[in-house]
């Protein structure tokens, strides 16, 4: 779990000035730099924009789960490294770096550390992008800056809520707060704690009529983690596509099409009520009743974007989303669709390009000091060498 104070507010104002000025498309003898953006299930490739430009899957979770170790994924990221910039149509000879995130995280800080440092090496040796693992509030900080540049007027809210497949942050200008339980991970959770299935695939569907207290119960202490590092949160928009893609289209459908469900829900987001509501409606049912209950929903066109292949994690991404409103006192989720990525706010901070020019003390400094290693200050590495 991670914190965002006052103290790295000049942080945020910092990137954001940069970020602005960034122009893509620039030739390499210009400096021009591409970013790869390293999620949970896949990597994404841009120059200093928000809007993805190429993107491939690669299940990382998958991957990390079983020995806390990335090893099974690392030849599929070699060969997005090398081919996505093409793909995407990005100029040639560019620098490049690269933010890796929870699952990579979830390596360093539970598997073999030197493991985990030799295949960054090996990755280095063989693609020439120096991939950073970067700390939960920094990956933050590029998700707010990102929502602020891509909707613009269209965020109304002090907070975004991003949740991933391996993490989750609820992020504003001023503090934030973020942990290693994204969708993929609370599904695995709720599997294993209340259906009592190890699988970290499992369908939780049906989740069973306690299925709100329960979850509850075990999210208690991420919730009340939260609400001490946010204090009163006066609004929140969620911007990822769990939400966008299949929450809210779903209960726009349950509600307004067919009448299934009580509180309000419109284009811009929802209601507690609501999301209780459909938990309830749903909640008995496994995932093939839960398909047939939303035939229709697709084709609708002031639906389409419910996504069946979010079936499996439907009911269990409303339960983790209900628990955080309900804890933090939130009535009404507003919902905003953009194509958040955090690469513009790597290429913005001046930490990557220049841990890019000693990426060998990156790696030093990653050994000695864990993930915090890309907070602390590269110029120690100049020096290191000079007395060398």
């Amino acid at each position: 779990m991670i914190t965002l104070t006052k103290a790295r507010l000049h942080i945020l104002g910092i990137l954001l000035f940069g970020w602005l000025w960034l122009v893509p498309g620039l030739s390499a003898a210009s400096g021009c730099r591409i970013g790869f953006d390293i999620g949970s299930s896949g990597i994404r490739v841009g120059p200093a924009t928000h809007t993805d430009h190429a993107k491939v899957a690669v299940d990382y979770l998958a991957d990390v789960w079983p020995d806390h170790a990335i090893n099974l994924t690392v030849e599929a990221t070699i060969k997005a490294l090398l081919t996505l910039p093409k793909a995407a149509g990005l100029p040639e000879g560019c620098d490049a770096v690269a933010g890796a995130y929870s699952a990579w995280r979830l390596a360093l800080q539970h598997g073999n550390p030197a493991h985990t440092l030799a295949t960054l090496r090996d990755i280095w040796q063989r693609t020439r992008v120096a991939i950073f693992i970067i700390p939960q509030e920094i990956e933050g900080e590029y998700g707010y800056l990102a929502a602020k540049v891509a909707l613009g007027s269209a965020l109304r809210t002090p907070f975004v809520l991003d949740i991933g497949g391996g993490s989750m942050q609820i992020v504003g200008a001023d503090r934030g707060w973020g942990s290693d339980l994204g969708q993929k991970v609370w599904r695995r959770t709720f599997c294993a704690r209340i259906k009592e299935n190890p699988d970290p695939v499992c369908s939780p569907n049906p989740v069973g009529g306690a299925a709100v207290e329960k979850s509850a119960l075990i999210l208690a202490p991420q919730v009340a983690s939260a609400r001490e590092a946010l204090g009163f949160v006066a609004g929140l928009t969620a911007i990822s596509a769990p939400v966008v893609k299949a929450v809210l289209p779903t209960l726009a459908f349950l509600a307004n099409e067919r009448h299934l469900i009580s509180g309000n829900v419109d284009a811009q987001g929802f209601s507690r009520m609501a999301l209780a509501s459909a938990v309830d409606l749903l909640s008995a049912k496994d995932d093939a009743a839960v398909v047939s209950l939303l035939e229709g929903c697709r084709e609708n066109m002031r639906h389409p974007l419910c996504a069946p292949h979010f079936v499996a994690s439907l009911v269990t991404d409303m339960l983790l989303i209900h628990a955080f409103m309900a804890g933090l006192q939130i009535e009404r989720m507003d919902v905003a669709q953009a194509e958040i990525t955090n690469v513009p706010g790597l290429l913005a901070d001046k930490r990557a390009l220049a841990w890019a020019s000693h990426y060998d003390c990156y790696l030093r400094t990653l050994g000695e000091l864990g993930v915090e290693a890309f907070k602390t200050d590269p110029k120690k590495c100049s020096d290191h060498e000079k007395k060398g």
